[in-house]
């Protein structure tokens, strides 16, 4: 996946402490509700008892001089490294909520061909955009703030808690195998393609090259006239009339 180029004022930005609770509430969304903090930090908890995963949760009210996933980029850089986990960033105003990446493990599986490690504890875009979409049809008829934050905190950990789940019941041998095959199957389609391009412009400078033209005729010497000759015929070819 690629990360994303931080503009400018961005690279400026220092990242606060990590939050030792997981939950970085910039906008105080619950000061007066620290009950439904507690909820969100239970299911971060959960989450990283179960399978060594850290989930950060950053809050804002509104990100004047950068975008939702600059910030999740920076904050993930700084409170996660090249460790499993992954940091969630919301701001509230306009409840626009992104992650951050770590980037990816390559291993090579024959020269010059490398595919992607995908361990235990890494989800897929494909996975993530899944997880996503879930998530904004839960929020769209959330009115109040401090729901939204709640339910987006929780249910992201809960959502990614489930497809771990479904990791370990995949044998990793399997999975291995299968990403082998998807990357075999890539590299044979992308080398079809190419053998494609070269035939069609092999093609097309041979059609290029054509060219006609008319033989060579002897004709004889016609006496008494001025010039050379030769006998001229003249045809046409049209569509009969009605009265044809």
């Amino acid at each position: 996946m690629a990360v994303p180029v931080l503009r400018a004022d961005e690279e400026t930005f220092v990242a606060p402490p990590r939050p030792e609770d997981g939950v970085f509430d910039e906008a105080r969304l619950f000061v007066r509700s620290p009950e439904r903090l507690a909820k969100i930090v239970e299911a971060l908890s959960l989450l990283e008892e179960a399978h060594g995963f850290h989930l950060y949760y950053a809050i804002y009210d509104s990100l004047f001089d950068t975008t939702v996933a600059e910030r999740a980029q920076r904050l993930q850089d700084a409170w996660v490294g090249d460790a499993a986990g992954m940091v969630l960033v919301l701001e509230v105003d306009s409840r626009a909520f992104q992650v951050g990446r770590s980037r990816p493990r390559e291993t090579e599986i024959e020269p010059g061909m490398k595919m992607q490690l995908k361990g235990a504890t890494e989800l897929s875009p494909v996975e993530l955009a899944g997880l996503v979409r879930g998530l904004e049809g839960r929020l769209r008829d959330v009115p109040d703030r401090e729901e939204v934050a709640e339910v987006l905190g929780i249910g992201f950990a809960e959502g990614v808690s489930a497809l771990f789940d479904e990791h370990d019941a995949i044998p990793e041998a399997a999975t291995r195998s299968r990403m082998i095959a998807l990357a075999v199957g890539l590299i044979a389609a992308t080398g079809l393609i190419a053998l494609l391009v070269v035939a069609g412009l092999k093609r097309a400078e041979a059609r290029a090259q054509e060219r006609y033209v008319f033989p060579k005729v002897s004709v004889g010497i016609r006496l008494g006239a001025p010039y050379g000759g030769g006998k001229v015929s003249s045809r046409t070819f049209r569509h009969p009339g009605p009265e044809s």
